[in-house]
Formats: C-alpha cells, structure tokens, sequence
C-alpha cells in the first residue's frame, strides 16, 4: 500500500462502533497483548470487514482492548471495540467475526455502541476475577474473607517504580468477594479452594489487583497462600453494571 492509499484509509469517516465480548482460552493463552492485536488485526483485514484506520502516520485499525491480557491468562468476557466505515448489522458482523478470529478467541456477544461514547478503557470500571487458591480450605478461606469485607481500611504498599513504594486503601477497592467451594475432581482439593472477586479498576486512579487480594487474605490467616490459576471472568463497565459506579 503506498502512501496515498494510506491516507486515503485514514481518511474514511467512522460511521459504527462494535464492542465485542469475547473469550480466550487455549491455544491462544501464549498470546502477550501486542501478539493479541496483530492477530485480530489481521484476522478484521482478511475478513473484510471494514475497520476504520486511524490517522497516525502509520495507520493502524481502530481496534482497542479495554485491559491487557496478560500471557497464560484465560478470560471468559474480556472487551474490545472496533470501529467501523461501514454501518452493519449485528448478524452480519457475528459471522465474520467468527470467521475472521484466530483459534482460542471466541465471541460472546456484540454491543452497537455510540460513537462519542467514552473510550473503552476510559467506561472500563471493574473485573471479576477466579482465583484457585492453594494453602488454606474453603471455611477458612471464607472466614478470612470474610474478615477483609468487614475491615474499615485494608491498607497496603505497592512499587511503582524502581525506587518507590505507594501506600493504598485495598477495602474501597473490593466490590464483591466470596468463596466459592473446591475445584470439582481436583486430586487432593482439600486444601485448594475457589475465591471469586470482582475489583474496582479505573485508568485514572487506583485499581484493585487480584493477587494483593491474596495476599492480604494469607495475612489474615497468618501463613502463605499460592495462586495455582488465575481467569479473568469479566470486565464490567459503569454502564453495564449501574451499582459499581458508586
């Protein structure tokens, strides 16, 4: 493609936006987040749908995640928005998705979302987390849950940086957290239990992290816990969920 094609490309007016829920699961887990967009990249290309390019100097679809997808995690309804040049309908999009996504990656479903609507990062508001815990069982890691939700303050220091530490209040940070029983047919799943918690996030202030949540439930019990799996079950927007936004 020369340069003026480019241009021209960059220059289609944005006329429709998708948001796309979608899973990923093997054989796609390996993924980094910048293997992840040029997989889609390509994939939107091939399948001719019409992906407005932005207007850097080296146009790129405008495909944005709403949070990276680390390497070796699942997730079950991660976000994502494409806008288009075109207006299509909903059935027409779903099939070629379903054609043009590389193996692992699957949609859920399929938001029409307005245009001048906040980025996707920006309306991304919290996410629901899995965690298989091994160290503890599930009474009493329900019981140290239950003593976090019942704290006033959770304070914690995170690095930021490589030279610094920050101080933070964890408790406003969790929104729901419970636990959920034992991994179904896990050998020797006594001492393995299932903890589910769903964390505020923002992308201009303070974010609740899944394995700070462990940690201060191993504080609680007085001994080290390990985090065996991790899956990302949701990302939730203020708009899909009213409550989180308090």
């Amino acid at each position: 493609m020369g340069v003026t094609d480019r241009q021209t490309s960059s220059m289609v007016e944005a006329v429709q936006r998708w948001r796309i829920a979608f899973r990923r699961g093997a054989p796609a887990l390996d993924l980094g987040p910048p293997e992840i967009a040029r997989v889609w990249e390509e994939g939107l290309t091939a399948a001719g749908i019409p992906v407005v390019m932005s207007a850097a100097a080296a146009p790129r679809p405008r495909l944005a995640f709403a949070a990276p997808l680390p390497p070796g995690r699942a997730a079950e309804h991660d976000l994502a928005d494409v806008v288009l040049g075109e207006r299509w309908p909903l059935p027409r999009l779903r099939a070629a998705l379903a054609a043009a996504l590389p193996a692992g990656f699957e949609v859920v479903d399929l938001y029409d979302v307005w245009l001048g609507a906040p980025s996707i990062t920006a309306a991304l508001n919290a996410m629901s987390q899995r965690a298989t815990v091994a160290g503890a069982t599930s009474i009493e890691l329900a019981a140290a849950a239950g003593e976090l939700l019942a704290a006033g303050r959770l304070e914690r220091n995170r690095a930021k940086g490589t030279e610094r530490r920050v101080t933070y209040d964890l408790r406003p940070l969790i929104l729901e957290l419970e636990v959920v029983g034992t991994p179904s047919g896990a050998p020797g799943s006594g001492d393995l239990a299932i903890v589910r918690m769903t964390l505020r996030t923002s992308s201009d202030g303070p974010s609740g992290r899944p394995d700070e949540v462990i940690l201060a439930l191993a504080e609680a019990l007085g001994r080290e816990l390990q985090l065996v799996e991790l899956v990302r079950e949701r990302l939730w927007t203020a708009e899909e969920v009213p409550t989180l936004a308090r």
